[in-house]
């Protein structure tokens, strides 16, 4: 497709399986992209190195897009102009998971959750979460950890009594015996959970030809068969080829997600469950902007 490639920075809280399999399958060559990508710790540290150019694209929640493309009122303290390219997935399995010896509302109420940043989209996610399974988050000792496997980590150490995971974070979960209490789609059954997304001025040829790139991936990831996406993975990325990711992987509830636009529907749930935490909401007018941009 083209004979220029050009090399992109990329900035993620855990490994993506489609740059993985985009890579496994030819498709970097095909679009003439090459990319490295980085973990992040926070939603603050990956919108600071995109604001300061250190990156290119992050893959990150559409609310910390919210946050910090409508207002100033962010651990920035700056309005970032961002452009959200395309949707990733529902959530790849968000749920609040918890050691299995908390078994029950009145031990949850009396425990300490871990979350990535208080005022964060899936922290705001687990307080409606909570809520549902009839805990009392008032109650509740909240501490901020980071990013997803770390939070998973700091669980399975028994330095928190649970979280939010999903991903490879909630396969382990499962695999570890912790207890699932609920999901993003108990209350939300079209939740976007990641969106690729980058500084608005800086939407390149590169940039566009990795976002054809991934949704042309996305669609062969979802065609294919558990079976051949399990032996896709199996090179490019072991932890990312067990059966119970690609479960969650090809989810028409948690996983990838075809369509290459966001909806507007999308942010208004990300804005109803902020609303909820009595946090920031973005106006009508800066959502239908972000919309109009995506």
């Amino acid at each position: 497709m083209s004979q220029v490639t050009d090399h992109l920075r990329i900035g993620q809280f855990s490994e993506s399986p489609v740059l993985a399999a985009a890579q496994k399958l030819g498709l970097d060559a095909e679009f003439g992209v090459t990319w490295s990508t980085e973990k992040v710790v926070s939603s603050p540290g990956q919108f600071k190195s995109l604001d300061a150019g250190d990156i290119d694209i992050a893959i990150t929640s559409p609310d910390n897009v919210m946050l910090y493309a409508t207002t100033d009122k962010n651990p920035l303290t700056t309005q970032i102009p961002i452009t959200m390219l395309r949707p990733i997935d529902h959530g790849l399995g968000l749920t609040f998971f918890t050691r299995p010896e908390v078994n029950s509302v009145a031990i949850i109420q009396e425990s300490t959750l871990g979350v990535d940043v208080l005022k964060s989209g899936f922290a705001f996610l687990l307080f409606r979460l909570i809520d549902h399974v009839g805990a009392d988050v008032e109650k509740i000792s909240f501490i901020e950890i980071g990013a997803t496997p770390k939070r998973a980590q700091m669980i399975l150490d028994g330095q928190v009594a649970g979280s939010i995971l999903n991903a490879e974070s909630a396969v382990l979960a499962q695999q570890s015996g912790l207890h699932a209490w609920a999901t993003s789609a108990d209350l939300y059954p079209d939740y976007l959970g990641t969106v690729l997304a980058t500084r608005s001025n800086a939407i390149t040829p590169a940039v566009e030809r990795l976002v054809a790139m991934w949704t042309e991936t996305t669609k062969a990831l979802l065609a294919m068969s558990a079976e051949e996406v399990s032996a896709v993975m199996s090179d490019a990325s072991p932890a990312l080829a067990t059966p119970q990711y690609v479960e969650i992987l090809q989810s028409p509830v948690f996983g990838l997600i075809e369509r290459d636009t966001v909806q507007l529907s999308d942010l208004e749930t990300l804005r109803e469950i902020r609303s909820a935490a009595g946090a920031y909401t973005p106006s009508d007018q800066d959502l239908q902007n972000l919309v109009s941009r995506a």
